[in-house]
């Protein structure tokens, strides 16, 4: 009884593998069923919280991040590079070969305030961008083109404090 059921087995994950298996009910026509092998998988973010490889070893926690030179890949923000998100960890000191994805929540889609990093003093409620090296500062009164990335809910006095975000969906601004 044990071999009939091994077979029936592999025969149903054969069909399977040919794209599908063809059921006839009743007085309808075939129906196709498809089954995993044929779907198409689209990567969900839960809550806007994704994971990735990086281009270039993040050093600290609470970097900014752009999109990589990959569809899958991330590096670290500048000042007039678009940002991405917050990446609240950084690669293992073990880690060589950048394998080991980095977690990242998404600017304008995570539901919490995020810790990030200030190159400079930012009082509370200042409009916050990008700076250099993945870090953050304060609107500059300079006229120029800066991406906003939120509002600062917490203040900070030295490059290297950490701010907590109240996070937007990145905008450009002019001024």
């Amino acid at each position: 009884m044990i071999p009939t059921i091994t077979t029936g087995l592999v025969l149903l994950l054969i069909l399977a593998a040919m794209g599908g298996l063809i059921i006839k009910r009743g007085n309808r026509r075939r129906q196709s069923i498809d089954l995993a092998n044929n779907s198409l998988l689209v990567n969900i973010t839960h809550e806007g919280r994704c994971t990735a490889v990086a281009d270039a070893a993040f050093t600290s926690r609470y970097l900014i991040c752009k999109r990589g030179v990959q569809s899958y890949s991330i590096g670290i923000a500048g000042a007039g590079d678009t940002p991405y998100g917050v990446v609240p960890d950084m690669t293992p000191t073990t880690d060589t070969d950048l394998s080991y994805p980095l977690p990242i929540h998404i600017l304008g889609l995570n539901v919490d305030t995020e810790r990030v990093i200030a190159s400079g003093a930012i009082a509370i409620d200042s409009l916050v961008t990008t700076d250099a090296n993945g870090q953050v500062r304060a609107l500059p009164v300079a006229a120029g083109t800066y991406w906003i990335i939120g509002k600062a809910k917490s203040a900070t006095a030295a490059a290297g404090d950490q701010l907590e975000l109240i996070p937007t969906f990145p905008h450009q601004v002019t001024h």
